[in-house]
């Protein structure tokens, strides 16, 4: 489950800042994030006083603001000096600047930084969750692996170095399926309950 936890955050930062965030910011923020999901316990003393799960909390969010706030200077750098993007920080940049965007443009670091902290929030714990259940059923059902697999010999051409894209993950059919089947069996919500249509 950590080790999980650790590449579906690694991943997520990468989406978000790029190469901005450095392998060091990775670890602490890794590090220090599990205390903010052991205070979303249901028993927790309610004050953050030190030691306790809020407090450990509070400043597991210090140390990854301060590493997304980092991120958000590099990147509004990066593209006031016409880098390409990379990551959703310097696409955002890069739609603000736009000059037929009709939006407000003048966002702080640290509110790009609050931003992008909501969606590591989003991507964490429901999505590690659900990626241990997904293993754990192909581990369970080695005939669906093995076709996986054939999916993805087919679609990558036996090329695992090459990027992803858009378009070779829109032809893999069977593992959308996987993924769908794997998220009805337990999904990593169960607070979500499934709508059957009547018929």
């Amino acid at each position: 489950m950590m080790d999980i936890r650790y590449c579906n955050m690694e991943t997520s930062l990468r989406v978000f800042c790029g190469s901005y965030i450095p392998e060091e910011a990775i670890r602490d923020i890794n590090a220090k994030y599990w205390a903010i999901t052991k205070s979303l316990q249901l028993v927790n003393f309610p004050f953050a006083f030190p030691g306790t799960n809020v407090w450990k909390a509070i400043q597991g969010r210090k140390a990854a603001m301060k590493w997304l706030e980092l991120a958000a200077h590099k990147s509004k750098k990066a593209m006031a000096s016409g880098a390409e993007p990379e990551c959703m920080l310097d696409q955002w940049i890069n739609s603000l600047n736009d000059p037929g965007y009709k939006g407000r443009r003048d966002f702080t670091e640290v509110e790009m930084a609050m931003v992008m902290f909501s969606f590591l929030f989003a991507s964490q714990d429901a999505m590690s969750s659900g990626l241990v259940y997904g293993f754990q059923h192909l581990v369970d059902h080695p005939d669906v692996l093995g076709k996986v697999r054939d999916e993805q010999d087919r679609v990558r051409q036996g090329n695992y170095e090459t990027p992803l894209t858009y378009e070779m993950v829109e032809q893999m059919a069977y593992l959308h399926a996987v993924v769908k089947e794997s998220l009805r069996i337990r999904p990593p919500v169960i607070m979500v309950s499934p709508l059957i249509p009547r018929s």
